[in-house]
């Protein structure tokens, strides 16, 4: 029997951290959500199989959410960006948010390899 996955998706939108949800548990995962720092800080010390945080986290705000996360979990970090934007080194990988079909490719690539 197979456990499902856990996934951390974590965003400072409300609206974007709905509609994230709802993209990422259309793979079958269960998805817990952080909005804005506070709810953030907590779900990152989670020990989850995947990290997901929105373009709409500031960066050093990002920075401090892998940390905290690595405190409890060595699973990958997703980091979406915006266009302008280059992937954090601490981040496994970054991926465009705009583009909602290589969100979901990556994350079943990172839960897969994870």
């Amino acid at each position: 029997m197979t456990t499902q996955k856990l996934v951390i998706c974590v965003s400072w939108n409300e609206a974007l951290s709905k509609s994230r949800e709802l993209l990422l548990r259309s793979l079958g995962v269960t998805v817990v959500s952080g909005l804005y720092e506070r709810e953030a800080r907590s779900v990152c010390q989670e020990d989850a199989d995947l990290l997901v945080l929105g373009h709409s986290v500031p960066r050093d705000e990002k920075r401090r959410l892998i940390h905290a996360f690595r405190q409890h979990s060595n699973a990958p970090v997703l980091s979406l960006l915006r266009p302008e934007h280059d992937k954090l080194p601490e981040a496994t990988l970054g991926v465009e948010a705009a583009k909602p079909e290589e969100v979901l490719r990556v994350v079943r690539q990172l839960l897969r390899t994870g």
